[in-house]
């Protein structure tokens, strides 16, 4: 069930278990924060994850969503399939967080909601994953996870609804050190 994946995803979030067994880079040798190499091996965990809690998993899975006039693609960095229905389980994103701009986390969180609806609205998890170096000032995260409670209206398209009390968002933040100049994952934070 969606509640049992979310706890799952809760519990390795707070273990790191997966991570420290199946991404010795994410964790112990740690990468160069160069182009988009954390962004990459984020998607690729979160991907994995799926997989290893038994669903189908992608990364970089286009939507078409609506638009006046026109259909425009969203596409989320991570989609799992539940295999016995074939049902769209989760949406996610990783994202890295900048200090002063939490409307890029708050964006993010419009193209999940935005194409969970336009893939049919039945019950799925919507994940955002900001990751941001340890220290960062994270500050308040209430505009984002306001955007999926409220809903929003966006530009030349149909209003896109809350996410619904059968779904569950995740908002977390990976916290990343510095260690000789490559990073390493810390914890995550929920």
């Amino acid at each position: 069930s969606i509640r049992q994946t979310a706890k799952a995803i809760d519990d390795e979030f707070r273990s790191l278990a997966f991570a420290r067994e199946a991404f010795p880079m994410l964790i112990d040798w740690g990468v160069e924060d160069f182009s988009t190499t954390v962004h990459s091996l984020g998607c690729n965990y979160l991907s994995a994850l799926g997989r290893e809690m038994g669903c189908w998993a992608i990364s970089e899975y286009p939507v078409r969503v609506p638009k006046a006039g026109a259909a425009h693609s969203v596409r989320p960095d991570v989609a799992w399939w539940a295999k016995q229905s074939g049902e769209l389980a989760l949406l996610g994103e990783f994202e890295r967080f900048v200090p002063r701009m939490p409307v890029k986390l708050a964006d993010k969180a419009r193209n999940l909601l935005q194409a969970h609806f336009a893939l049919g609205e039945q019950p799925r998890i919507l994940l955002l994953v900001g990751w941001a170096l340890a220290g960062t000032e994270i500050g308040s995260l209430d505009e984002v996870r306001a955007v999926v409670q409220n809903g929003f209206r966006p530009p030349n398209a149909p209003a896109v609804p809350a996410l619904g009390n059968e779904s569950v968002f995740i908002l977390a933040i990976a916290v990343f050190g510095d260690v000789q100049g490559k990073r390493r994952l810390l914890r995550v934070q929920l």
